[in-house]
């Protein structure tokens, strides 16, 4: 074999040798990005799980919002039930009391009509009685 090839035999070994090496290098490298996707991938996932539960909470707080909503508009009728009887009563009470007042005042009246009847009768029959008017 002629020298040239010697050397051109010995210059690929070596060269074979470096890249066995770097191979070598790259397959720490590789383990060490297969563990990184893995813990990635395992990460991803818990993020996944953690939007399912997010999802989750937010459909249970809509539901909670929309349950919340429909009992504060059932106190809201109750208590406009409850005005709407309250201003009812307050006006039954107010006419009421004025037909007490009308039944008072009627009664005073008459109560009134009388002492002046009797007043008068008594002055009428004192007068004959005395006979003022008489011989």
């Amino acid at each position: 074999m002629p020298e040239g090839d010697v050397i051109e035999i010995e210059q690929l070994r070596s060269k074979q040798e470096e890249l066995e090496q770097q191979l070598h290098n790259l397959g720490g490298e590789f383990a060490r990005l297969s563990m990184a996707a893995v813990a990635d991938d395992q990460r991803f996932k818990l993020i996944e799980q953690k939007a399912d539960r997010h999802e989750d909470d937010i459909r249970q707080l809509k539901d909670s919002t929309r349950i919340m909503q429909i009992q504060f508009e059932q106190v809201m009728g109750k208590i406009d039930t409850l005005e709407m009887k309250l201003f009812n009563w307050l006006q039954q009470t107010q006419k009421e009391s004025a037909k007490e007042r009308t039944t008072s005042q009627k009664q005073w009246m008459s109560f009134l009509q009388f002492v002046l009847g009797g007043t008068i009768i008594a002055i009428v029959t004192f007068i004959f009685a005395k006979g003022a008017f008489g011989p």
